[in-house]
């Protein structure tokens, strides 16, 4: 029997294919804006470039790379006003769920405390909750901000404290080693590496970057954890 008492979920490429279906555009968008700032590339290089640096890197150092790489005067600019713009996306006022989500969520939710914790923009993750329409699947949501620093980390340990729970009844769910996997196992808490979207092929940096489990569809999921 599991000793899972609470779950929490990532968003973005765990729930809904961001990757497929908001990337394309947004990194367009940002592409342009680096342009528009004095960026020496073509859109087409501009975007190449991101996609290749996407697994490893986060998007102010791919960015950051892109402007020195290319060139400009404007820097600093080129940066903020790409970041602006890929993490702050056109969002529709409908997203369909990854095959399988909806089903996972509503049999977890029977027997499991659920969360979801997200990094992003707060207007532009609210959107995509709304879109999703997953509100009443999660005990709480968490919208963190990367850019001054909070970790997923700040969340998983509040969950913990609410919840009364020790560090191994939680489980950690998400596509980004370096983020709701490498969190989560420093705390002790137990993790699931959801292996989709354009962060596949990440590597792992530290030890604890290794996943408890690793699924590829949401089929799979209560199964390969034990759920």
């Amino acid at each position: 029997m599991s000793l899972i008492k609470t779950i929490a979920f990532d968003l973005d490429d765990t729930l809904v294919d961001t990757s497929g279906l908001l990337v394309p555009m947004a990194s367009q968008r940002a592409c342009e804006a680096m342009i528009n700032a004095g960026v020496c590339c073509s859109l087409e290089e501009c975007m190449q470039v991101r996609q290749e640096l996407a697994a490893q890197l986060s998007h102010t150092e791919i960015f950051t790379q892109i402007a020195h790489r290319y060139g400009t005067n404007q820097i600093g600019k080129a940066v903020h006003d790409a970041l602006e713009e890929f993490y702050n996306p056109e969002v529709p006022t409908v997203l369909p769920l990854l095959s399988g989500a909806t089903e996972n969520l509503l049999a977890l939710k029977e027997h499991y405390n659920l969360y979801l914790v997200t990094m992003g923009s707060l207007e532009a993750q609210i959107e995509k909750i709304q879109a999703l329409q997953i509100e009443k699947f999660f005990k709480k949501i968490y919208i963190l901000n990367g850019f001054i620093g909070e970790r997923k980390e700040f969340a998983f340990r509040d969950i913990l404290a609410n919840e009364g729970h020790n560090p191994h009844e939680l489980l950690s769910i998400g596509n980004r080693l370096s983020s709701e996997i490498r969190d989560a196992k420093r705390l002790g808490a137990s993790t699931c590496y959801f292996a989709h979207g354009e962060h596949v092929g990440e590597e792992a940096v530290y030890p604890e970057d290794t996943p408890d489990y690793t699924i590829m569809h949401h089929k799979d999921l209560i199964k390969v954890c034990g759920l």
